[in-house]
């Protein structure tokens, strides 16, 4: 009898299905008005889905009573056609459930009835989402070759899915994207920064739920399906599934058309008004790199005229010049916590502040908010933007690790400088082992190559070593050196025991919570720590005979808490002004040196991409022709990113359709430029790199 229980599951779902769908055709039939329907059910949930579980309780006993009578149990069992089915079946309901998850955990999975009034809304959406992943899941059961389990891997990965999406949503302020899936390794920087929201109970009880499920698994009978079924309908089933995943200039485009409207342009909103699924599926894209409209070799040469036009050249100096040393020290998420409208017992960074008035300084526009250093590093070394870069694509995995790029390293190379690379842990992040050398530094170091690996904190090497690792490399080198420097130090997260002792600063706001106030003061002492250390860098700079140069900056803002916690309680900002206001991704700017470097005092508010061509021009060194056009191009439009664009005068807007139209056309210049080096073909890379005018 056990086994024909298990053996008839399929119907028991099936009955359930169909007397749902049921029900749902027959009220709205008799209603006239399927919202009507669907809010008497979200009210009487348990009286409702009581009824149609019993009813199809009692018609699968009578089913297998009749069937086990007939001695037709194992015919059923073993018909193809009805494992076939079963396939369909399962798949559908789990596809359901996985569109209903990923819903729950995106809107809001606390208040499941906004879940609810979604699906009242959008109602074609959450049938489109719940195909899209019924088809998924069947290629999952197809491809495994039993129904159960196909469908509890699929169940499975469709919950993991929605708790990443949720997760990133919570510290990021943005979705997942398709193109973050390849950063999966690591996965392992990312847990310590949601451990505290993780609940244990819940955890152990999903442990407990998916041990007892495979338990049970290995001891019902199972629903094979044979190679040929598997096959004859995994083919069609595959170009269908692709269709529907690239849609673009296919068969699927029309429905995408009629059912969903997607916002590329923000898409916080894409995910919120089409569903996660869908919002993930409007952004598989093939190229890492946004193409521009009439990308062709004639539209690229003429580009380059223009941008000559717009150029001043720049001649090389007559007289052979000492060349400075330069390095570009990125510090992990330095930002100024006094721009919180809350008290601190002390400022956490004096000398920064001291600094910035006796030399070169600004603010620096970081792409990123709350993580993804590469990214910066990105803009800063290739002087490209991630504004044409597609959501969710990161340059480090996609692009610099598969070949070798101009940027500024190999500019200085050619200029005669020494290039090394210093960052203090694995050379597996981000792919930087073969990053590094792509963009042609001659030697790098990471946390196992590195003599000074000491901690100020329970995590991360202290900035001090990285300094001291610094300053060995220029005591060593006797040729011009450039060295592009990354410190770890104040990488979330920030539980109270970060530092021994705790924190020497105290915060208090009226409206900041406790754990808000404690966040701070653990942050605020890691820039204590940093401001010490670059004083320290500054006076052994000061004390060198040879000049050089330090261009120091904070990569991004950070990560105070779900949803921007902190920053809300502290009245600095919203989830929607971090999508839109400037200030969500300004950093200190500093370029410190023992010589003249003819600099002007105030830097403004630049992008990244904008302080390798600044530096060579102020030194005086030979630029190739696309670090002119950078240079005339920030006169225009000195800092931007996707929805901030920030004109000459410091004034922004949200979108570059609202720039005077020369700047608009210099940017469609830049992005033609991006894209033919990076993903393009190529053309012009010689005349943009070529420094013999």
């Amino acid at each position: 009898m056990f086994k024909s229980v298990f053996r008839t599951i399929p119907l028991f779902i099936s009955f359930i299905i169909l007397l749902s769908f049921l029900y749902i055709v027959t009220s709205t039939a008799v209603s006239g008005d399927l919202n009507t329907v669907i809010d008497v059910i979200q009210v009487h949930t348990s009286t409702i889905g009581g009824m149609i579980f019993l009813l199809s309780l009692s018609l699968w006993a009578g089913a297998i009573y009749f069937l086990e009578k007939k001695g037709w149990m194992m015919p059923l069992y073993e018909s193809k056609i009805y494992r076939v089915l079963t396939a369909f079946f399962i798949a559908f309901l789990i596809g359901s459930i996985g569109a209903y998850v990923f819903l729950a955990y995106h809107i809001d999975i606390e208040q499941i009835g906004k879940t609810t009034e979604w699906i009242q809304e959008y109602l074609n959406r959450f049938i489109f989402t719940a195909f899209l992943l019924s088809l998924i899941t069947l290629v999952i059961i197809l491809l495994v070759g039993e129904v159960y389990m196909g469908a509890g891997v699929a169940l499975f990965t469709y919950f993991i899915l929605a708790m990443v999406n949720y997760y990133k949503q919570e510290y990021r302020n943005e979705p997942l994207f398709p193109n973050d899936f390849i950063q999966v390794g690591q996965m392992k920087d990312v847990i310590p920064l949601i451990s505290d929201s993780i609940s244990l109970p819940i955890t152990l009880g999903i442990a407990i739920a998916a041990i007892l499920a495979i338990a049970v698994w290995f001891k019902m009978p199972k629903i094979k399906l044979g190679w040929i079924s598997r096959l004859v309908i995994l083919l069609p089933l595959g170009f269908v599934l692709y269709s529907f995943l690239f849609y673009e200039e296919t068969f699927a485009e029309s429905f995408y058309e009629e059912y969903t409207s997607f916002m590329p342009w923000n898409q916080n909103n894409n995910y919120y008004y089409n569903g996660p699924v869908l919002g993930m599926v409007s952004n598989i894209k093939l190229d890492v790199v946004q193409e521009p409209d009439r990308y062709n070799e004639k539209v690229l040469e003429a580009t380059v005229v223009q941008a000559e036009e717009l150029t001043v050249e720049n001649s090389p100096a007559e007289e052979e010049t000492v060349k400075p040393n330069i390095v570009f020290l990125l510090n992990e998420t330095f930002w100024d916590p006094t721009r919180l409208d809350v008290h601190f017992s002390e400022d956490p960074m004096p000398n920064v502040r001291k600094l910035m008035d006796e030399y070169p300084s600004g603010t620096f526009f970081s792409p990123v908010f709350g993580g993804e250093t590469a990214n910066t590093e990105f803009e800063l070394l290739t002087s490209y933007s991630m504004n044409y870069i597609n959501p969710g694509g990161n340059p480090f995995n996609h692009i610099l690790a598969n070949d070798q790029y101009p940027s500024v390293v190999s500019h200085l190379n050619n200029e005669g400088y020494y290039s090394e690379a210093i960052h203090p842990n694995s050379g597996n992040l981000y792919r930087r082992q073969r990053v590094y050398p792509n963009l042609g530094f001659d030697s790098w170091k990471f946390l196992e190559d590195m003599t000074y690996t000491e901690k100020d904190n329970s995590e991360f090497v202290s900035d001090q070593s990285v300094v001291n690792e610094l300053l060995d490399t220029i005591e060593q080198q006797e040729d011009p050196f450039f060295i592009h420097a990354v410190t770890i130090a104040n990488h979330l997260p920030y539980p109270e025991d970060k530092y021994e002792g705790g924190s020497t600063i105290d915060v208090k706001g009226e409206s900041l919570s406790e754990d808000s106030e404690r966040m701070l003061e653990v942050y605020s002492e890691g820039i204590k720590r940093s401001d010490a250390t670059l004083d320290r860098l500054n006076e052994e700079i000061q004390a060198l005979d040879e000049p050089t140069l330090i261009v120091f900056y904070g990569d991004h803002l950070p990560s105070l808490g779900s949803n921007l916690k902190a920053y809300r309680e502290a009245g600095f900002g919203t989830e929607e002004d971090q999508q839109t206001k400037a200030e969500f991704y300004e950093t200190p700017l500093l370029v410190l040196s023992n010589f003249d470097t003819g600099l002007d005092e105030d830097l403004g508010t630049l992008s990244p991409i904008y302080l390798a061509p600044m530096i060579s021009e102020a030194l005086g060194l030979d630029s190739p022709p696309f670090y002119d056009f950078m240079n005339e191009m920030k006169e225009e439009i000195p800092a931007f990113r996707n929805r901030i664009y920030m004109e000459d005068e410091g004034q922004t807007v949200e979108s570059s359709d609202q720039l005077p139209s020369s700047t608009q056309a210099v940017l469609s210049d830049y992005h033609q430029f991006q894209f033919d080096v990076l993903s393009g073909k190529q053309h012009v890379i010689d005349q943009l790199y070529n420094t013999q005018q």
